[in-house]
């Protein structure tokens, strides 16, 4: 099983390391993390710069990020929060 660690910065209210697994992506920056509480946090990678779904390429970069990410196993460690 593959595990990945990502820093991002989440929806959620505490700066602290989420450990779950990746159950959608939004789009090539955007994810949604379960985590063993069945809590989803929202999770924006930082330092990525991805199209939006419907700008060119938007839809081969959601792809992409889904190809790596999408139902594995990750550890999130953040020290920022969105609104």
């Amino acid at each position: 099983m593959c595990f990945f660690a990502i820093a991002i910065a989440c929806s959620s209210s505490n700066a602290a390391t989420i450990i779950g697994r990746v159950v959608a992506v939004a789009d090539g920056d955007t994810l949604t993390v379960l985590d063993v509480n069945n809590t989803q946090h929202k999770i924006r990678l930082s330092g990525i710069d991805a199209p939006e779904k419907k700008q060119p390429y938007g839809q081969r970069s959601k792809q992409s990020l889904s190809d790596l990410a999408f139902d594995k196993q990750v550890s999130v460690e953040t020290d920022k929060t969105d609104k």
